[in-house]
């Protein structure tokens, strides 16, 4: 399987300017370090997957799946420096299944598990729960769900922001919860064109096999982001403001083409798949420091014929990578 890189978009909130480059000379460095672990046992599962960064980007905070803490390395001395130890169950318990964190300010944690958020201290004491469950919604009911990914923001009116799949009508939404007003608002991501037609239910299942939704917190905005479209949806919080961010590449197409079932065998979604993939595959935006501007990177794959027809998986071995680069700016 040949791959191409396509499309790496930059772009701001206002107006838009547009170039595209074929094969610009693109250069990076790798580094390797080693961190002194004092003896300590460090967990590298998933390649760090479950980390943040301190406020002021001195240290990283990693997942320790063996006992269940928070492991602290300095990212200037390189070497171990604190285990934070949490509880699963009881009055400080985080809940059993472990699914993200953040470092917010104060040395306090914002713990993600099935079913459970909270903020902790840097001693494992539960602060403040975030109940989304008994929040209250826009109809004065009771929200009584739980959202399937949350972001937070530490503000003074502290704020969830949680991305809810529903896959009864194969949609997303984008709910902002009030933890003090204890008051749930849901934003309508529009999201049938960009994920509910572009996801297949299994016929073996009855599992949605949908899209992957980039979720992420930049520059006091909230982005979402599709994997088989162009389209980037945030919310500007101090604005209060919901935007959809539209243009038109001419490299690439704004979107895969549905696809031809909406239930199939697996063997019926993995052709559908990868019919997706050799068209194009979109990825976060990425925001450079340097030069104020996002960056996004697109691929597109093209499939020997031998592995097209006879492979049970979506990916096979890279052969080829070109790079185009497509620009959007103030």
């Amino acid at each position: 399987m040949k791959y191409f890189i396509i499309l790496i978009l930059l772009f701001s909130a206002c107006t838009a300017k547009e170039i595209e480059v074929e094969n610009p000379s693109v250069s990076y460095s790798l580094d390797t370090v080693i961190i002194n672990s004092k003896n300590e046992i460090l967990d590298l599962w998933g390649f760090l997957s479950f980390s943040d960064l301190d406020i002021e980007k001195k240290s990283i905070f990693s997942y320790n799946s063996f006992n269940h803490s928070l492991d602290q390395i300095d990212l200037e001395k390189l070497e171990f420096i604190n285990r934070i130890a949490f509880e699963k169950e009881g009055p400080n318990g985080t809940g059993e299944i472990f699914v993200g964190f953040n470092v917010l300010k104060d040395d306090r944690f914002f713990i993600k598990s099935y079913l459970e958020s909270a903020i902790f201290d840097n001693n494992g004491s539960l602060i403040q729960k975030v109940d989304w469950r008994n929040s209250i919604d826009a109809n004065g009911e009771k929200y009584g769900e739980y959202p399937r990914r949350q972001i937070i923001v530490d503000s003074e009116d502290l704020i969830v922001f949680g991305l809810s799949y529903d896959y009864e009508n194969i949609e997303v939404n984008l709910d902002v919860l009030s933890v003090r007003e204890n008051k749930v608002d849901r934003l309508d991501l529009n999201s049938k064109k960009s994920y509910g037609d572009l996801s297949i239910k299994s016929a073996e299942s009855g599992n949605i096999v949908d899209p992957s939704i980039e979720f992420i917190h930049q520059n006091n905005k909230i982005f979402v982001s599709y994997e088989f479209s162009n389209e980037i949806v945030y919310y500007d919080y101090k604005a209060k403001a919901l935007r959809f961010v539209d243009y038109n590449p001419k490299l690439t197409p704004k979107s895969v083409k549905p696809p031809n079932i909406s239930v199939g065998s697996m063997e019926q979604i993995i052709k559908e798949t990868k019919n997706f993939y050799e068209q194009v595959k979109y990825y976060r935006p990425v925001w450079d420091i340097e030069s104020k501007q996002y960056f996004r990177l697109s691929t597109k794959s093209i499939y020997s014929e031998e592995n097209k027809e006879n492979s049970k998986a979506p990916y096979s071995e890279t052969q080829e990578i070109k790079v185009l680069n497509k620009a959007l700016f103030q």
